[in-house]
């Protein structure tokens, strides 16, 4: 089975091919940085729960790692998010680009 990693977050997922040509496409957008997994491809929408794979220096408070729920969608190329402490209280809450951020799936999907 073929693995290759994510251009934007890093993480290593397994393909499947169907043809050569495959093959291929898939260096091609390997040389490009343009393969993304399913967590950076996804659409984020309002409530989904994110994670930070880079950091925002306006938001000094948030670390790569962090979780949070996406409170505000600005055209799907900027979001607000709140990190929420076990406590119920809020760690941090800031703007974030989509190429800092990684969807999270659910415990219910």
């Amino acid at each position: 089975m073929a693995f290759t990693n994510c251009s934007r977050c890093g993480e290593s997922f397994h393909l499947r091919f169907t043809s050569s040509e495959s093959i291929e496409e898939l260096k091609r957008k390997e040389d490009a940085g343009e393969v993304l997994c399913i967590s950076c491809f996804r659409t984020i929408n309002e409530y989904d729960v994110v994670e930070l794979i880079s950091l925002n220096k306006n938001v000094p408070e948030a670390q790569i790692g962090d979780s949070g729920a996406v409170v505000m969608v600005h055209d799907n190329r900027a979001f607000e998010i709140e990190c929420v402490l076990s406590d119920g209280s809020t760690k941090w809450l800031g703007s974030f680009g989509r190429e800092q951020i990684k969807w999270l799936q659910s415990r219910n999907e």
